[in-house]
C-alpha cells in the first residue's frame, strides 16, 4: 500500500492599500493657506475686532457719560487710541505631528482548493505453509487429589477425641 498527499493548490492576491498623508495643517503652520481658508480667517479676525471696536465704543461712552464726576476721559481716551498696535507672526517651520498619515490596508484575497490523496493498494493472497498429516494427542498426567489432615481434634459435646 502506498499513499500520497499532493499539496493543495493555493492562489494569494494581495490588492495594494491606500495610504493618505495630509499636509494641510503643516502648510497653515508656515503661513501657506488656500483663499478659502484665508478669507474665512479674514472674517473671523474682522468679526472679532468689530467686537472688541463695539465694547470700546460702549465703554468710552460710559466715560464720557459720567464726565461730571472728574478728570479728562476725552484726553485719556485720545492718548489711548494714539498708539495702534501691530502684532505679526510669520509661519513656522512645519513639525511632523502636523502631518496626518492614514494607512488602510486590503484584506488579501486566498483561495484554496485541497487535493485528494493518491492511494494505492496491490492486494496479496495471504501466504501460508500446512503439511496435511495426522495429528496424535497424550495426557502426561491425570487429575489427582490427596488431602492429608494432621492434629485434627473434633470436639463434641462433652467430650474431644483426635482423628
Amino acid at each position: 500500500m502506498s499513499i500520497q498527499q499532493p499539496k493543495a493548490d493555493m492562489s494569494i492576491r494581495q490588492y495594494s492599500g491606500k495610504l493618505t498623508i495630509d499636509q494641510t495643517k503643516a502648510w497653515h503652520n508656515l503661513g501657506l493657506k488656500s483663499s478659502f481658508v484665508r478669507t474665512r480667517e479674514t472674517a473671523d479676525h474682522a468679526r472679532q475686532i468689530a467686537m472688541e471696536g463695539l465694547a470700546r465704543i460702549a465703554r468710552e461712552g460710559d466715560e464720557l457719560m459720567r464726565i461730571e464726576q472728574g478728570g479728562n476721559p476725552i484726553a485719556a481716551q485720545g492718548e489711548r487710541n494714539a498708539v495702534w498696535e501691530f502684532d505679526y507672526q510669520p509661519g513656522a517651520t512645519p513639525w511632523q505631528e502636523l502631518v496626518q498619515l492614514n494607512y488602510e490596508s486590503t484584506e488579501p484575497d486566498i483561495h484554496t482548493t485541497p487535493n485528494k490523496p493518491k492511494i494505492n493498494i496491490t492486494p496479496r493472497p495471504p501466504q501460508f505453509g500446512y503439511q496435511p498429516g495426522s495429528i496424535s494427542f497424550s495426557i502426561e498426567q491425570y487429575a489427582d487429589l490427596q488431602i492429608e489432615f494432621t492434629n485434627l481434634m473434633y470436639k463434641g459435646y462433652r467430650f474431644e477425641t483426635e482423628i
